[in-house]
């Protein structure tokens, strides 16, 4: 007769799991957050940066030397519209 006993082992990996992170990513992370706070921080402002330079383009006069006609298509012209209202949202939110 074999008396099989596993001596707590379907319990231990859960229980190292929850203990310490097992991969590196989740420990490079954890262990270097300032590096990446100032990271996500630039990184927002070069966005936040580039949405104002967005709204500028949209909203500056053209010159008067460089006059143009260009056509474009209605659908087209409705997409950079939406374009215009959401960097204008998203500059009225920060």
């Amino acid at each position: 007769m074999i008396i099989e006993y596993d001596f707590g082992k379907k319990e231990r990996p859960a229980d190292k799991k929850f203990g310490k992170p097992t991969d590196a990513h989740t420990v490079k992370v954890t262990g270097n957050a300032q590096i990446h706070l100032e990271f996500a921080n630039a990184r927002i402002a070069k966005l936040e940066a580039a949405l104002r330079s967005a709204q500028a383009a949209a909203t500056a006069r053209p010159s008067e030397s460089g006059r143009e006609q260009i056509l474009v298509d209605a659908a087209e012209y409705a997409r950079l519209l939406r374009c215009k209202e959401l960097v204008a949202a998203a500059l009225a939110d920060s």
